[in-house]
């Protein structure tokens, strides 16, 4: 069953993650900025899914006293050297679905773009609620889907290399619900504007090599075969692939209130 499957590690990308996974500089600083401005003065956050410590260590650099959490041991290895070589907060290597923390150990908790990841996401949203103290915050950033040819192409990819659906949570709406039946107010974050600029034949190189967890259902042989039918749909749809295109996102965070 689904619900018993183990979350989702990211050892194969740790290496080329931070790469991969960027936001633009100016982006990058609203977004810490945002979520720096709903942390302070809350205690210590716990990030799961800390990953290399993109948004955590940022944070930390604000002396916003963090903690982190990954299934991953590369990962969290990775991050240890983003940080100079030493450990920059508490880290753990652990599932999300089973925290190894007591119950009010923390003031708020962070997960960005994880829970799609997680099959036992409620499980996940239940031990944010019971690690994160009475009164305390949830921040949530679901993900979404892109505007141009990054999700164009991804789509076409998906649907020749016959992808499976990520394995966790599908829609945030869910989510709201699950966490309003437990008493807790949601509030929406001002939106985060993301612009890049990405080539057709740059998403398609990186979902033949692997790249994204999605991916990683399907054999090597198959994500050749679903990238060289994808290039030639691109050419005819979309033109030269080697031409940079905009690439527009919002970065919508949810912020959950808990009651007291």
């Amino acid at each position: 069953m689904a619900e018993a499957q183990r979350s989702t590690s990211f050892d194969a990308v740790a290496d080329c993650y931070d790469r991969t996974r960027a936001l633009p500089d100016d982006a990058a600083r609203t977004f810490t900025e945002a979520l720096a401005a709903e942390l302070t003065g809350r205690g210590r956050c716990l990030e799961i899914g800390v990953g290399t410590g993109r948004i955590a260590l940022p944070l930390a650099r604000r002396e916003l006293p963090m903690a982190g959490v990954d299934l991953s041991a590369p990962m969290l290895s990775r991050l240890v050297r983003n940080a100079g070589g030493r450990a920059p907060f508490p880290l753990a290597r652990a599932d999300v679905a089973a925290l190894p923390f007591g119950p009010g150990r923390f003031g708020a908790a962070l997960a960005v773009h994880v829970l799609h990841l997680v099959p036992q996401w409620r499980r996940a949203v239940a031990e944010l609620v019971r690690v994160v103290r009475p009164s305390g915050l949830l921040l949530v950033d679901a993900g979404g889907a892109s505007q141009g040819v990054q999700d164009a192409v991804g789509a076409r990819f998906a649907a020749e290399a016959d992808l499976p659906d990520y394995p966790g949570m599908r829609d945030a709406e869910e989510l709201d619900g699950l966490l309003e039946a437990r008493g807790a107010r949601r509030r929406l974050l001002a939106p985060v504007r993301v612009e890049q600029h990405r080539s057709p034949e740059s998403v398609i190189a990186e979902l033949e090599a692997g790249i994204f967890s999605r991916t990683w259902t399907v054999t090597p042989e198959t994500r050749r075969r679903a990238a060289a039918a994808t290039r030639g749909w691109a050419a005819d749809a979309l033109g030269d692939l080697a031409a940079p295109r905009t690439v527009i996102e919002e970065i919508v965070v949810r912020a959950y209130d808990l009651p007291g």
